[in-house]
C-alpha cells in the first residue's frame, strides 16, 4: 500500500507540473484558459491539496512519501493563490469556499497566506448562506472546510441535521442506485469524518452505513468502474471498522488491475486507443484517463495505512461452507464487456464465495430489476431464503418490488 501511495503521489506531481507548465505557457504568450481547461486546472490542485492532507496521519511511514509531499505543498501553492482563483474569489462571493479549497488546505498544512485570508474573509462576510442552493453533500463539504481552516463560515444548520439529509441519512436503493447516488454517498462520508479522523454526526449506526457500501461495490463492480469502487471502499477505514469481505475482494480486484496494466483505468479509458499510441503520447492518454483514479487509490491506501485501518490479506472464508456462493453463481449469466469481479470470484475457494455471496445476491438483483426480470428476482431471493441471506438492503428491497409487482398486476 505504500508504493500504491507513492505511485498516486507520482502521478500528481505530474499532473500539477502539466498545470504549471501550461500556466506559463499561456501568461508567456498572452493567451486566456479556455473555461473547461480551467475548471480542470481547479479541480486537480483541489484534489492534490486534499491528498496532501489525507497524507498526513502517515507521513512519518516513508520518507519517500514525506519528501513527496513536501515537494507537492511548494508546487501546489503559487497554482493554489495565482490572480484567476483571487479573482474568482473576489468576483463569485457565493462560491468563493469551492476556489479557495487549496488555499484553506495549504494553510492548514503549514502554508498560510494572510492576504488571501482577508479577501476571502470580506468575500465569505457577505451574508450567511448566501450564494447557489447545494447538494447536501455539499453543504457537508462546506462545513468540513469551516473544520480544515478557520476563516470558513460553518453553516448554520447543526451538523447532525447535514449528515442526516445527505445520503448518510437514508438507506441506499440497493437495487437502483445510480453512479451519482453513490458519488454523493462516498463524498459525503469524507467530509462529514475529515477524511476518516472524525467521528460522524449520525444516528445510523456504521454497521448500516457499512451494509450501504456492500451494496454500493454492486454497482461499482458490475460496471467496472474502478474509480468508484475505490472510493466505496474507503468506507470501512474511514469508519474504523472491519472490513466486509465483499469490501476484502473488491480491493484485492482493483489491486491486481493497477498491478497488470501498470496503474488503475479511469471510467473513460480505452485500452484500444491506449495501445494505439506510442511513447510519450500512450503515457499522457493514460494520464489523462486514469489520473483521478490513481489520486482516489492513494486515498483509499492512505486511510488503509493508518494504525488499524488495514485491510485482510486476501478474503476471510465463510465459518462453514453452505454453497450459497456456487448456487448464486449459477445464475449468472455473462454481460459485454465482461465484468471485473467474474473471473475472481470463480477463483475463489468455495467458502470464500459464500462469504461475498451478499454481493453476488445484489449484483443479480440489480441485472433483473434493469431487465425487468421479475423471474430472477424471484429465484435470487429463494436462494437467499434457503441460505439465510435476507439481511442486508437488497433482499428486503428486493421483496418489496416483488410486492409492488403484485399490485401492479391487479
Amino acid at each position: 500500500m505504500i508504493r500504491r501511495v507513492i505511485n498516486a503521489l507520482d502521478v500528481a506531481r505530474r499532473m500539477v507540473r502539466a498545470i504549471d507548465e501550461r500556466a506559463s505557457f499561456d501568461a508567456a504568450n498572452g493567451s486566456r484558459t479556455e473555461s473547461a481547461d480551467g475548471l480542470l486546472r481547479g479541480k486537480v490542485v483541489a484534489e492534490t491539496a486534499m491528498f496532501l492532507l489525507c497524507l498526513q496521519p502517515i507521513l512519518n511511514l516513508d520518507e519517500r512519501i514525506r519528501e513527496r509531499v513536501e515537494v507537492l505543498a511548494n508546487l501546489l501553492i503559487p497554482l493554489a493563490r495565482n490572480s484567476d482563483v483571487l479573482a474568482a474569489i473576489c468576483l463569485d462571493p457565493g462560491l468563493a469556499g469551492d476556489h479557495a479549497v487549496a488555499h484553506a488546505i495549504l494553510s492548514r498544512l503549514g502554508f498560510p497566506d494572510t492576504d488571501v485570508d482577508e479577501l476571502l474573509s470580506v468575500s465569505l462576510s457577505i451574508a450567511p448562506d448566501f450564494g447557489p442552493e447545494r447538494l447536501p453533500h455539499r453543504v457537508l463539504e462546506q462545513a468540513w472546510l469551516a473544520r480544515v481552516w478557520g476563516v470558513f463560515r460553518p453553516p448554520t444548520r447543526r451538523e447532525s441535521t447535514l449528515v442526516a439529509s445527505s445520503m448518510l441519512g437514508r438507506p441506499l436503493d440497493a437495487l437502483g442506485a445510480t453512479r451519482l447516488d453513490i458519488y454523493a454517498f462516498t463524498h459525503a462520508l469524507m467530509y462529514a469524518s475529515d477524511l476518516g479522523t472524525r467521528r460522524i454526526a449520525t444516528t445510523r449506526s456504521k454497521a448500516a452505513i457499512a451494509a450501504d457500501a456492500d451494496a454500493a461495490l454492486a454497482q461499482s463492480l458490475d460496471s467496472n468502474d474502478f474509480d468508484l469502487t475505490a472510493e466505496v471502499i474507503m468506507t470501512w477505514p474511514m469508519l474504523g471498522s472491519r472490513w466486509s469481505a465483499t469490501a476484502t475482494f473488491a480491493f484485492g480486484i482493483i489491486a491486481e488491475v493497477e498491478d497488470s496494466v501498470g496503474f488503475l483505468p479511469g471510467l473513460t479509458f480505452d485500452s484500444t486507443r491506449y495501445h494505439a499510441h506510442t511513447g510519450d503520447d500512450r503515457s499522457r492518454f493514460a494520464l489523462g484517463t486514469s489520473y483521478h483514479t490513481a489520486y482516489v487509490m492513494g486515498y483509499l491506501c492512505a486511510v488503509a495505512l493508518r494504525e488499524g485501518c488495514a485491510p485482510p490479506a486476501a478474503v476471510p472464508p465463510a465459518r462453514r461452507s453452505r454453497g450459497a456462493g456456487a448456487a448464486l453463481v449459477r445464475l449468472v449469466t455473462s454481460e459485454s464487456p465482461a465484468s471485473c469481479w467474474e473471473d475472481p470470484i470463480n477463483a475463489l475457494a468455495p467458502r470464500q464465495q459464500d462469504a461475498v455471496a451478499s454481493l453476488l445476491l445484489t449484483i443479480l438483483f440489480r441485472r433483473a430489476r434493469i431487465r425487468g426480470d421479475l423471474a430472477l428476482v424471484r429465484h435470487a431471493l429463494e436462494i437467499a431464503l434457503a441460505f439465510n441471506l435476507i439481511d442486508g438492503p437488497a433482499p428486503r428491497q428486493a421483496a418489496a418490488l416483488l410486492r409492488r409487482s403484485t399490485a401492479l398486476q391487479l
